[in-house]
Formats: structure tokens, C-alpha cells, sequence
């Protein structure tokens, strides 16, 4: 997989939200790389997650290759196609 490949994800969440863990669990045990934000632990952070996702009403709220996903299941699904396409691209080789 070349760099070009590979995904860029944020994951803005909270350490006490279950869904938030297991998405940063998912991108880890999957070995993708991530950058986790921990809205609650910095003005910083919230600020940022309130201009990114206007309206959002819950965690996580997930960007993949700044395309919004819808949580912890949009995570996945998007796993799932990526690892196909990794599949496919190995099977034309």
C-alpha cells in the first residue's frame, strides 16, 4: 500500500463514549493511522469539532479523507470498502 493509499481519519470523540473508544480501537487494530480528539479535554478541540460538524448531536463524528462518516457503523462500512478495494488492487497486480 502506498502512502497515496492510504486513508487520512479523525475521529472526534470523548474517552468516556463507548463508540468513540471502539472506532480508535477499530483504526488500530486495523492499522490505520488516526489522529483521536478528545473534544472534552480542550476548548481547542470542541471549538474545532462544532466548526467542522455544525448541528452534530453525537459522538463519534468521523472524517475519512475529509468525507463525513456516520459514526462508529460508517467506520466500519468504510473499512470494509476500503479493505476490498486493497483486495482487488493486489488481485490486478
Amino acid at each position: 500500500m502506498t502512502n497515496s493509499e492510504k486513508p487520512i481519519v479523525k475521529i472526534f470523540g470523548s474517552d468516556e463514549c463507548f463508540h468513540c473508544l471502539k472506532s480508535k480501537q477499530m483504526c488500530e487494530a486495523m492499522q490505520i493511522e488516526h489522529e483521536y480528539i478528545d473534544i472534552y479535554k480542550d476548548i481547542d478541540d470542541y471549538t474545532l469539532f462544532r466548526r467542522t460538524f455544525p448541528g452534530a448531536e453525537g459522538i463519534p463524528q468521523i472524517l475519512w479523507n475529509d468525507e463525513r462518516l456516520n459514526g462508529y457503523k460508517g467506520l466500519i462500512s468504510k473499512i470494509d470498502d476500503f479493505i476490498i478495494n486493497i483486495s482487488e488492487g493486489e488481485s490486478d497486480e
